[in-house]
């Protein structure tokens, strides 16, 4: 069940960082659940298989532009 939503300007500061503190550990939690659910689990991992996800994750670093060339 959905709590309900909060306008967040009618919040005390406190109430804010609550909520964004509930936000990140729901993330955190569903981040711990998908890498338990996924075959490849930390454990398994080898170094070749870490090269291949960082390729095709966020941690990607500087090397790349988030900016499309036009043509």
């Amino acid at each position: 069940m959905e709590e309900p939503v909060v306008d967040p300007a009618a919040m005390t500061p406190h109430e804010r960082r609550q909520e964004i503190a509930a936000i990140l550990a729901r993330g955190v939690l569903r981040l711990r659940q998908a890498a338990q659910a996924s075959p490849g689990s930390r454990s398994s991992r080898t170094s070749e298989n870490l090269s291949e996800q960082r390729q095709n994750g966020l941690d990607e670093g500087a090397e790349t532009s988030p900016h499309v060339l036009a043509r």
